[in-house]
């Protein structure tokens, strides 16, 4: 998958949320493993509302990927959020959401995102990905199993 998962910005997202509420869990998990500077934590969240309100990225099968392009990173960054009771996030199957990975990336890297948007479409295609991903509980699980589905 080519994608590096931040692992200190896995986060156990809170009960009864709405979309907002999540990425700005995953953008904290983000800005606590100095991924992100905390004076553009609220300009990358309206970054990614701005990316939900053309069309949700609840992808289907349990998982959403809110994502967005900002000049405010300097390098791709991946952050995970994972839910043990589901939320709404007006999946396009309707389901809820179990599984979050916010991706934000540099302007000028639009042909790493498309390939990394791809590759994710790729992955959750394959048999069992999205059944280990929702019992995925620690960062170092999340890794383990991106790299072997990876190498499938």
């Amino acid at each position: 998958m080519s994608l590096v998962i931040v692992a200190k910005a896995f986060t156990k997202l809170p009960e009864n949320v709405d979309k907002r509420t999540v990425i700005a869990n995953v953008v904290q998990s983000l800005v606590r493993a100095r991924k992100i500077n905390p004076e553009n934590a609220d300009d990358i969240i309206e970054g990614a509302m701005a990316r939900e309100a053309i069309g949700s990225t609840g992808i289907g099968h349990g998982i959403a990927i809110p994502h967005c392009r900002t000049p405010l990173i300097k390098e791709i960054v991946c952050g995970f959020g994972t839910s043990d009771s589901g939320i709404d996030f007006d999946s396009l199957d309707g389901e809820p959401v179990y599984s979050v990975f916010l991706l934000l990336t540099p302007p000028d890297q639009k042909e790493q995102h498309l390939q990394l948007m791809k590759s994710f479409a790729s992955q959750i295609r394959k048999e069992h990905f999205c059944e280990f991903l929702h019992q995925v509980k620690t960062a170092q699980a999340l890794v383990d199993l991106l790299t072997e589905f990876e190498s499938r």
